[in-house]
């Protein structure tokens, strides 16, 4: 070594020497503890950096209880690079698949605080009384025993709870999670191990350790996927740094032929999509063999995920095949869609009419709609056809759900708009709908009417052209009626989604907005096997996507001949460049 001291450049010497003997390893980790406190900027290094200790010093158990250096794996060197990046602004939320190294890691980290940092106070809840003595046990305690003398606090206290270091001032305790844990402590570094077990209220603890945590806090939410629970819902609430790391990621999962395996139909597609993404063949011999000890996909799409969403609803019963949804998120491709909203103008006549006009699209990031692709048009013997088109909407109900429409090619059956907006008035609906429509070649509109006829009304008012007609009879008379908009009733529902369903069955590639996806992979049959969204979603985006399917079986599949110059009007009223 040269007098030049930095943790890095010992954590480097120290793998270089690494030859299999822990022994030779007790001996260069004790020289590297004492060049650290020897030198200022190392020191230093390490005040900053705590974590680095680990590499430099410490020692774990690996998989086949063999006493080894702990050198960061893959997915434990990538989550320290987005520690790096992010500092701690925000909580970290790692999902993660079985056996990858984050407990073990997450523990170290907290343990390197308490050796380096005065009046330090480190926290774990785990979700059971048994997995909160492994942790503390057989990972803290087992890391703190293995400590090099140099650099090892001795401890004023040392129970199977908790840990004090006398002449830090620091402490570190666990527990199992439950209601009050936390209250009248100052904690500098929370660590949620397999948060989404936990059987008391996630929101309960918040609230219990929120008063002890301090502005600079480190909150680490670390789990594998228990279905849909509060757990998912602070994944999906965005207020965390979400890291999701899949099974390939891990070095280790690799093998050189991939044994005996039951022919699966599954287990193939699934092969053959790792392949596409560029998964190697000792990796995807791997999951094979594992796959193998599995009795249903289910279990190796929760222990061991190749997404995000895979592992939050490996367990759920959804109502549309699961498989083929998750499919087609993890093909979702970023497109060159437009999105924003549109910009409009109501004429009032002097005799009380109205019209829209004036119609403009605005980019806007923020937009609550999407455009996915433009309207079509071709060109047959000097006759310009357009496509045809359906748009099915669903307004806020009752003021818990979205606004949302669908626009859906009515020939090819795919996904070409999306709309989707929490809080916005009836009248302003309708202009976005009256526009989007006409945009898409004058769609047929048709938009749920069980809560609010005003949308639809308006359309009527302003002249939209092309209304989905429900016929309806008289009371009195018996005679049969046409009227404007779709109900949803215990008669339609059960069809409208049967037929979404068989649709979404046999062409799985005609979605593409991410949104609708997430709502399909969460609308589920209840205990009563009716199909609807899980407790705390929504299913807007599915039921309009319903409706526009239902609303395109009137529309027709054949295309029809284009009104005057209408691609001219489209261009000048739309403002939309032509990028295909």
């Amino acid at each position: 070594m040269t007098d030049s001291t930095t943790v890095e450049r010992l954590i480097a010497w120290r793998k270089e020497r690494w030859k299999g003997d822990i022994r030779e390893d007790n001996r260069v980790v004790a020289y590297i503890a004492k060049r650290i406190l020897e030198s200022g900027a190392a020191r230093r290094e390490v005040h900053a950096r705590p974590y680095l200790l680990i590499e430099a010093v410490m020692q774990v158990v690996d998989k086949k209880q063999r006493v080894v250096p702990f050198f960061l794996n893959n997915v434990q060197r990538a989550f320290i690079q987005a520690f790096e990046r992010n500092g701690t602004g925000k909580p970290y939320f790692v999902l993660k698949g079985r056996q990858q190294g984050f407990t073990t890691l997450i523990t170290a980290m907290q343990l390197t605080y308490c050796l380096s940092r005065r009046h330090f106070a480190g926290f774990t809840l785990a979700d059971n009384m048994e997995n909160m003595n492994a942790i503390f046990m057989d990972k803290a305690k087992a890391m703190y025993d293995r400590l090099p003398k140099a650099i090892k606090p001795s401890t004023k206290y040392n129970s199977r709870r908790e840990m004090v270091f006398g002449q830090l001032g620091s402490s570190w305790r666990v527990g199992a999670a439950g209601d009050n844990l936390g209250r009248s402590r100052t904690l500098n570094f929370v660590h949620y191990s397999e948060v989404a077990f936990y059987r008391c209220r996630l929101d309960s603890l918040q609230r219990s350790l929120g008063e002890a945590l301090t502005a600079d806090s480190i909150q680490i939410y670390e789990t594998t996927a228990n279905g849909w629970n509060a757990a998912k819902e602070l994944w999906d609430r965005g207020g965390c740094v979400n890291l999701f790391f899949p099974w390939w990621e891990s070095e280790e999962y690799a093998l050189d032929t991939a044994g005996e395996s039951r022919e699966d139909a599954w287990l193939a597609a699934r092969l053959k999509w790792l392949e596409s993404i560029g998964v190697d063949k000792r990796k995807r011999n791997w999951y094979a063999k594992k796959y193998a000890g599995y009795l249903d996909k289910c279990g190796i799409m929760q222990e061991y995920p190749s997404s995000a969403e895979e592992a939050w609803v490996a367990n759920t019963d959804c109502y549309f095949d699961r498989e083929s949804v998750l499919t087609a998120l993890q093909s979702l491709k970023r497109e060159d869609e437009a999105v924003g909203y549109y910009d409009c103008r109501i004429y009032h006549t002097d005799v009380g009419e109205e019209y829209v006009t004036d119609m403009r699209w605005v980019d806007d990031p923020l937009g609550c709609i999407r455009l996915h692709r433009k309207p079509q048009t071709r060109v047959e013997n000097g006759v310009t056809l357009r496509a045809p088109y359906a748009l099915g909407g669903d307004t806020a109900g009752e003021g818990s759900d979205y606004y949302a429409a669908k626009v859906v090619n009515a020939e090819t059956g795919e996904t070409v708009a999306t709309m989707h907006v929490a809080n916005m008035d009836d009248d302003i609906y309708a202009r976005q709908v009256y526009c989007l429509g006409w945009y898409y070649n004058r769609a047929m509109v048709g938009i749920e009417v069980n809560y609010s006829l005003m949308p639809t009304r308006l359309l009527q008012k302003w002249g939209y052209p092309n209304l989905y007609m429900r016929e309806r009879p008289d009371v009195l008379t018996g005679a049969r009626t046409l009227k404007a908009g779709y109900v949803t009733n215990a008669q339609t529902r059960p069809l409208m989604l049967s037929a979404l369903k068989a649709i979404w069955r046999d062409n799985p590639s005609i979605e593409r907005d991410r949104d609708t996806l997430m709502e399909m992979l969460s609308f589920v049959r209840n205990s009563a096997g009716r199909p609807e969204a899980m407790a705390g979603k929504h299913d807007d985006l599915v039921m309009s996507l319903a409706i526009a399917h239902q609303v395109a079986e009137q529309t027709g599949r054949e295309w029809t001949e284009e009104e005057g110059n209408e691609q001219d009007w489209i261009a000048n009223h739309f403002n939309l460049d032509d990028k295909e």
